[in-house]
């Protein structure tokens, strides 16, 4: 792109617009603090807010860069690295002013300090930066991140730690998709929570880090996960409300299963052949749910994750924007950027994560499939919002997938009862309702000797899922397994 058509194109995450250097001085200086704690960016001066390219006349020109150099000197700190020139546009001189990415975070105003002073960009706007985000900036030039620093407050010992290792084995183990895979998952040992920063080894003891605190569910570093179910598209009528405590594995399948139990079921034909399934793709949401955790920001850990589900779509907030030098365009493209470091290593072990940048590319063409919109990604700068958009049961024509009989269609609600207070809450999308019960049981009926992963693809629910949903109906007497993990089910 030539220089006028960024013009024409507008603000962006990197691009702003000022008319005259000195009438606008502390709003550019907001601007170029932004920039500098982001991935850097231009300020054209010359440039009206509606695109119009009023110029700088000649005379003022030098005198003019003179003066903005010179600005950002003395009020901005630490020093921002900047370059300035002269462009022409249309016959008419514009200073540009090419502010770098920092290295030195956080950048702020020395007027009011650096709590009260530091911006950040957020689309093509320009924000002042809460607690959490200036902690991070810090944090992020040293080359650290908050999840490995240690969380002294933890409870850890021997017997705490092989509970975690034998507990993300197992995880590991039931997010496998095939027993050849199940197979390949290597036992956690102490020395690999070590290497991946989750633990660390301090005058004979064990110190655990933020990480361990998360994954361990300590109330040291307590997160939660609010979940509603709103009437229309707005949050002002609440039909239901959920709120969960829990380690990050815990709470990533309770606010998946939340959601499952929110949506409608439908059945997929397929030439003659019928199967039921939920109308957004159960993997593709619980991609979106573990993406959530993954990459929010946990310094406020006591801000939690918000799930709403609307009439019209599936909304996921997470506390922090986008991390430094992410936009949402590049997220969507398969971009990624890793904020949690040790957590990152502990969820792809255990199978949450299949490859960093894939995700929303995977969501996206899960969703196509089920005619749905692409995912909508929306960087608050303080949170950032995930958008599903729902299928109407009117919007569902019907599909060709190689075959003429495809079609779909909608069945009412899965909406399980359950007790205000019980745990499980009844947030399992299948869990306690009768759509996914009673599809198991006519499957186990139909075919006794089918494997977990082979009902887990009937079902259209992960494999983790069924097995939850298979103790609980082996509990309540409906079913029991015949001949050990080579027999058959039986129907009671």
């Amino acid at each position: 792109m030539t220089l006028k058509d960024e013009i024409v194109a507008g603000e962006s995450y990197s691009l702003e617009f000022k008319r005259v250097p000195n009438e606008e001085r502390e709003k550019y200086l907001k601007t170029v603090v932004a920039f500098a704690n982001g991935k850097g960016g231009r300020i054209l001066f010359g440039v009206a807010n509606d695109r119009t390219v009023v110029g700088i006349p000649n005379e003022r020109i030098f005198a003019e860069m003179d003066g903005i150099v010179n600005s950002i000197s003395d009020a901005c700190a630490p020093k921002i690295p900047v370059d300035v020139c002269v462009e022409r546009v249309d016959g008419k001189s514009l200073i540009a002013l090419d502010v770098f990415a920092g290295t030195r975070c956080p950048y702020y105003l020395k007027s009011q300090g650096e709590k009260d002073c530091v911006y950040i960009r957020v689309g093509a706007t320009t924000q002042q930066a809460d607690d959490a985000t200036r902690h991070e900036l810090a944090l992020e030039s040293e080359g650290r991140s908050f999840d490995k620093e240690p969380c002294l407050d933890a409870k850890i010992s021997d017997k705490t730690i092989k509970a975690l290792c034998a507990k993300m084995y197992k995880t590991a183990r039931w997010n496998c998709k095939t027993d050849a895979e199940r197979r390949k998952v290597k036992r956690v040992t102490e020395k690999q929570l070590e290497a991946w920063g989750i633990i660390k080894r301090v005058r004979d003891k064990w110190v655990g880090s933020n990480a361990y605190a998360l994954l361990t569910g300590d109330a040291a570093q307590s997160i939660r996960i609010k979940c509603g179910v709103f009437k229309g598209d707005t949050k002002a009528v609440f039909v239901d409300r959920r709120e969960f405590t829990g380690s990050i594995c815990e709470l990533i399948e309770q606010a998946h299963d939340y959601i499952l139990a929110k949506i409608n079921m439908g059945c997929h034909f397929k030439g003659v052949f019928r199967r039921d399934r939920y109308e957004l793709p159960p993997d593709g949401l619980r991609e979106l749910v573990i993406n959530a955790f993954a990459h929010r920001n946990y310094f406020d850990h006591d801000a939690p994750i918000f799930v709403a589900v609307y009439d019209t779509r599936v909304e996921i907030t997470s506390p922090g924007g986008l991390p430094r030098g992410l936009t949402a365009e590049k997220a969507i493209s398969g971009c990624s950027k890793i904020r949690n470091k040790a957590l990152a290593e502990a969820l792809s072990y255990m199978r949450y994560v299949e490859g960093w940048g894939s995700g929303f590319l995977r969501v996206n063409e899960e969703l196509a499939d089920y005619g749905a919109h692409p995912v909508e990604i929306e960087d608050a700068g303080i949170a950032t919002r995930l958008n599903v958009y729902r299928v109407a049961a009117n919007a569902q024509s019907d599909r060709h997938e190689g075959n003429e009989g495809n079609r779909e269609c909608n069945h009412e609600p899965n909406e399980p009862n359950c007790a205000p207070n019980d745990t499980n809450g009844g947030t399992n999308g299948t869990n306690g309702g009768t759509n996914g019960t009673n599809q198991i049981v006519e499957c186990l009926r139909e075919t006794p000797c089918i494997s977990l992963d082979e009902l887990a693809k009937r079902i259209g629910v992960s494999r983790r899922t069924i097995v939850r949903m298979i103790d609980r109906l082996k509990k309540k007497g409906c079913i029991r397994r015949k001949g050990g993990t080579r027999g058959v089910w039986e129907v009671l």
